[in-house]
């Protein structure tokens, strides 16, 4: 979806609103989706997700006037009321799908007129569009359809960045249903076929998404070494597109994901936590810094170091309070009682045996 000749971008200039001033498009010398990706990466679009653990995705430009992906909602605390403002939600998800479903409709049989009327990429295009609805309604079934005939169009026609948007796609999507059912192996495989094969037609911003999703995949399934290499792999990446955030996203799961597999190398994990640490305080990802943090009070926990671990899990709590990540902020309160304990005791300790010692 790169590369448009001269009646195509005539045919998408007129179809831009204007309004007041003329709109310039501008168009990537190497891709679009991942192009803008890179563009992600560093920092100079919208801030590049920093949830570690969550299958990335390849976003379009907003030029290209596809529907925009919902983010979504952040699950209810278990200490909260599930019942409160239940009404007013069914409501609000009531006049979503139904609005949803009226543009399914348009876009379907936008593609069959565009199909009879050899309008290849704009047929293309309305897949695609499809799918992201199919995604924002969590029906990743039919999403993946979509996406489906959507990859068809772009091979029938070279597209290869569409193509690779479309791996992508249908790569995360079998992530999304491997959680929601683990037990369905068939899904965890065909996920790291999707992201294998965009890995290996994707550019630079590509590639490093692609093997922070097999990353995430395998450390899911429990295979360590594969999981740490994917994400060293993105690192490199990462370090040469000179992006912050990516290299902050790979340092992250090395640390973090990779940690069973590192466990034992004490000063690699903590170089790596420490140097996650670092980008996530330039960056401003306060989430990140106390994710480091925790990493970095595990490690001194596990060496015996109760006093820098005590220190280092009130710093990751007091950050989680200050962003009010309940959930994190629980994780490291937890935290620091176990360390603080292990210290009074380990202090407890020193004291019987330094009397045992003066009396003899």
């Amino acid at each position: 979806m790169s590369k448009f000749n001269q009646s195509e971008k005539s045919q998408r200039s007129m179809s831009m609103p204007h309004k007041g001033k003329s709109y310039v498009l501008k168009y990537p010398s190497r891709t679009l989706a991942e192009d803008n990706m890179s563009g992600h990466l560093n920092n100079k679009g919208p801030s590049f997700p920093h949830e570690l653990t969550k299958p990335q995705r390849i976003e379009l430009p907003v030029y290209f006037n596809t529907p925009r992906r919902v983010i979504p909602q952040r699950p209810t605390s278990p200490t909260e009321n599930p019942n409160l403002n239940l009404s007013h939600q069914q409501v609000v998800d009531l006049e979503k799908k139904t609005t949803i479903s009226k543009r399914l409709k348009d876009y379907s049989m936008l593609a069959f007129a565009c199909k009879r009327a050899g309008k290849t990429r704009d047929e293309g295009r309305a897949y695609y569009s499809m799918g992201v609805l199919y995604d924002n309604m969590n029906n990743y079934t039919k999403a993946i359809s979509s996406y489906e005939k959507f990859l068809t169009v772009c091979q029938s026609i070279g597209d290869s960045h569409g193509e690779a948007l479309a791996y992508n796609c249908i790569g995360v999507d079998y992530h999304h249903m491997a959680e929601l059912d683990p037990n369905k192996t068939q899904f965890w495989d065909e996920s790291i076929n999707y992201h294998t094969k965009h890995k290996e037609i994707a550019d630079v911003p590509g590639k490093f998404l692609a093997h922070i999703n097999l990353g995430l995949l395998y450390n899911r399934l429990g295979d360590n070494e594969r999981a740490a290499i994917n994400h060293q792999f993105a690192l490199r990446y990462a370090i040469q597109m000179s992006s912050v955030a990516g290299q902050s996203v790979a340092i992250g799961n090395l640390g973090q994901i990779g940690y069973s597999k590192l466990n034992g190398d004490n000063e690699k994990l903590k170089m790596f936590a420490e140097r996650y640490l670092n980008l996530s305080h330039e960056l401003k990802n306060r989430k990140g810094e106390s994710g480091a943090y925790q990493q970095l009070g595990n490690i001194s926990l596990s060496l015996g170091d109760f006093d820098t671990s005590t220190k280092n899990f009130y710093r990751a709590m007091k950050i989680a309070e200050e962003i009010q990540d309940k959930d994190m902020a629980e994780s490291a309160r937890c935290n620091f009682g176990v360390a603080n304990a292990s210290l009074k005791m380990d202090e407890h300790m020193k004291n019987i045996l330094s009397q045992i010692s003066q009396k003899k």
